[in-house]
């Protein structure tokens, strides 16, 4: 694994030396993210037995937890690298602005944390892995997707690799075969829910089959607004092909939370109507989730109990079932037995990865690992970092400059995405890491500039 992560930075390196900064780093970091094994590998992993029957080793797409050396840290540092060797300039050109508060004091929180609990991975550990996955994206994101054009690579880049996996995804959807075993080793989520309603769901280079779903119909959200673009500019066969492909790719991924999210998201893309109510309806729909969050975690809506005592929980589960979508229920299920061992460190966090571990299950979704890891204070500073972003988008300044379609200004796509992800978050343990380079560039209203 070490000898491919050193094969990947000198690619890198050799491969940016002939691009433009904003080019180059871009490229690597999702490069990395698509392409790069999952780690460790799978020798080295307890069994699922050990592991109370609940595999975690997608959480450190995220979180801190036993691995350091994830594909995320190193997609991260390679950009970092490439961006030190290449693009100085515009890193000497940055200057700091309060809508970077709330990352460097998420990542910094776990450092903070081990001053009154007994932390593992020690905070040191945690806060550095955290700048290497959240803060790193953000930072570039900040720098270096600093306009439209920028923003435009990034799309670029986004749509362009993920219609490379095109020959993998037909080979893994009538296979079972799956090609990160054959090039890099065994994947230790290969045949989680890889059985579909027709053959299998692909994975690729994925941690996670349901990662693969909501990246790919992130992709096809992106190439269906390029193609919205080209049209009007006269030149959409192309672009249109594209974002037919990554279309049928994300149905193919047979992922139907991913595929509600990228209809909804076309919705708001689409009918600029939707994203005017979207404006008008966040700071309610931010407080009807608080209230949501608050009596979840408290327990006091017995979801369970519901769902095996009553007759339209009774309904409602066999409709889920009957449809292929028990997991669902499942998943809320797995949240719900880990609710007390949440609750006793509710404020400030545990502080511990595998919290979970002496219950023998996991929740399945992100916000509750962080609350059990980080606590309250955690979860408050990761989400700001993602409201700080969503709330320029949806302030009336912004809104006038790209009143009509909403498609003009790629910002306003990049947070569709960075909706889709936090949302998909909610339900699975992993966050599609481009998703917070997305935040960091929209993150800080900048002056207008002439595109090249």
């Amino acid at each position: 694994m070490a000898m491919i992560y050193m094969a990947f930075l000198f690619l890198a390196i050799a491969a940016s030396s002939r691009m433009r900064p904003v080019q180059a780093v871009t490229l690597v970091y999702l490069a990395g993210i698509v392409f790069l094994p999952v780690s460790p590998p799978v020798d080295n992993l307890p069994s699922l037995e050990s592991a109370g029957a609940s595999p975690y080793w997608v959480m450190p797409a995220a979180l801190p937890a036993d691995i350091f050396f994830t594909k995320a840290a190193i997609a991260s540092l390679a950009a970092l690298l490439v961006a030190l060797l290449f693009g100085r300039s515009r890193l000497n050109g940055f200057r700091f602005h309060w809508a970077d508060l709330p990352i460097l004091a998420w990542c910094l929180w776990p450092l903070l944390q081990s001053l009154w609990v007994d932390a593992s991975p020690a905070g040191w550990h945690s806060s550095l892995y955290l700048f290497c996955v959240w803060g790193i994206p953000w930072f570039l994101g900040r720098i270096y997707l600093a306009n439209r054009n920028d923003q435009l690579i990034f799309v670029r880049h986004f749509v362009g690799l993920s219609l490379l996996l095109l020959p993998i995804i037909l080979f893994e959807t009538v296979s079972e075969v799956r090609l990160h075993e054959l090039v890099y080793g065994p994947h230790p989520f290969a045949d989680v829910g890889a059985q579909r309603y027709f053959g299998y769901r692909p994975l690729a280079f994925f941690e996670d089959g349901n990662q693969y779903g909501l990246w790919i119909a992130s992709a096809a959200l992106l190439a269906i607004w390029r193609a919205k673009h080209a049209a009007a500019a006269g030149r959409s066969r192309s672009q249109l092909a594209v974002a037919l492909l990554l279309l049928v790719m994300a149905i193919a991924s047979q992922s139907a939370g991913a595929l509600i999210l990228l209809f909804a998201g076309l919705m708001l893309m689409l009918f600029p109507p939707a994203f005017r109510l979207l404006r008008k309806a966040a700071v309610p729909a931010l407080v009807l989730f608080g209230a949501l969050m608050a009596v979840y975690l408290s327990g006091a809506l017995p979801l369970r109990t519901i769902a095996k005592e009553t007759t339209a929980g009774q309904i409602v589960w066999s409709t889920l079932r009957a449809s292929g979508r028990g997991s669902l229920a499942w998943r809320i299920g797995q949240d719900q037995k880990t609710l007390p061992a949440i609750k006793e460190h509710i404020v400030a966090g545990s502080g511990q990865w595998d919290w979970w571990r002496e219950l023998g299950k996991r929740p399945w979704g992100l916000p509750l690992l962080m609350i059990g890891q980080f606590g309250l204070i955690g979860f408050g500073l990761a989400a700001a970092i993602a409201l700080r972003a969503l709330w320029i988008q949806i302030s009336s300044r912004v809104e006038e400059e790209v009143s009509g379609s909403r498609t003009r200004n790629p910002a306003a796509v990049l947070a569709i995405l960075l909706v889709m992800a936090l949302i998909d978050a909610m339900l699975n343990a992993f966050l599609i890491m481009p998703a917070i380079m997305a935040a960091g560039a929209i993150s800080v209203v900048r002056s207008r500039r002439r595109s090249e």
